[in-house]
């Protein structure tokens, strides 16, 4: 009987340490440089591909600020837009507007180029020459709109999200500033840089390096970010909860129905 008691103890042990050592899935942080470098990289790759060619894109560099309000926002695990875009001060301290493309999928799919390109096929439903729509556009318009200059990025493992029926996801979101997708056309056609007022042509963009330089404001953040537990949080207090339960019912069932047999001299 000392054996089998033994036996449990160690197998509820182990359950205890596997569930407990259980760990999110590793993405990369919004600090990343490498996560930083794709995300403008790509973003500025299909500003530079326009077709009708733009007159006025500018180049468009990371935004600590709005990476911190995407990151904010992706932890709710909603498949929603942020409600706080339009409210000044509630989604970057500078822009009074700010502009967001979501992406949600299984992590064992999430690649940023891979969400970024998704956005971007919507170029295949939009007519520059008619500023019409057959279908959703909104995000690939947002991504070359010429006056948005700046963006923040942030994926966030949710094991549920809200709205959707995806389960273990990588939920990838970026912020714009200023927003984009007002009424008209995302940019002016004509000759590459040509309405750049006299800035540095590079690549077919507009850039200019005061507006090009990554400002962060520390001590700013979004008043309904909240620390808050998240679902993952969740899962592993009810977890400990759980085992913290089986523990109690196995000290006192265990040697209930499986006493330790006496021992002779």
């Amino acid at each position: 009987m000392t054996s089998r008691f033994s036996a449990c103890v160690l197998a509820l042990l182990h359950f205890c340490c596997s569930s407990d050592s259980y760990e999110q899935p590793t993405l990369p942080d919004v600090g990343d440089p490498n996560f930083i470098e794709e995300c403008v990289r790509t973003h500025n790759r299909f500003r530079s591909e326009v077709n009708p060619a733009a007159s006025n894109m500018l180049y468009m560099s990371w935004d600590p600020d709005l990476a911190t309000t995407a990151k904010a926002w992706a932890k709710k695990c909603l498949f929603k837009h942020n409600t706080y875009l339009k409210e000044p001060g509630q989604a970057h301290p500078k822009f009074t507007s700010v502009g967001e493309n979501l992406w949600t999928g299984s992590i064992s799919i999430f690649t940023v180029q891979g969400a970024i390109t998704s956005w971007h096929d919507e170029v295949n439903a939009y007519s520059y020459a008619t500023s019409n729509c057959r279908g959703t556009c909104g995000h690939y318009t947002q991504i070359v709109w010429a006056t948005s200059y700046k963006v923040g990025c942030a994926v966030h493992f949710c094991p549920s999200v809200a709205y959707s029926s995806i389960t273990n996801a990588a939920h990838f979101i970026c912020n714009y500033g200023p927003a984009g997708n007002y009424p008209g056309r995302p940019y002016k056609t004509g000759t590459a840089c040509s309405d750049c007022n006299g800035e540095q042509c590079a690549g077919r963009l507009c850039r200019n390096a005061e507006r090009d330089k990554v400002i962060s404001d520390s001590r700013w953040r979004p008043d309904w970010d909240r620390p808050a537990c998240d679902e993952y949080c969740i899962t592993v207090i009810a977890l400990r909860t759980l085992l913290f339960i089986l523990t109690i019912l196995a000290t006192w069932l265990l040697p209930k129905y499986w006493p330790l047999a006496p021992t002779s001299e």
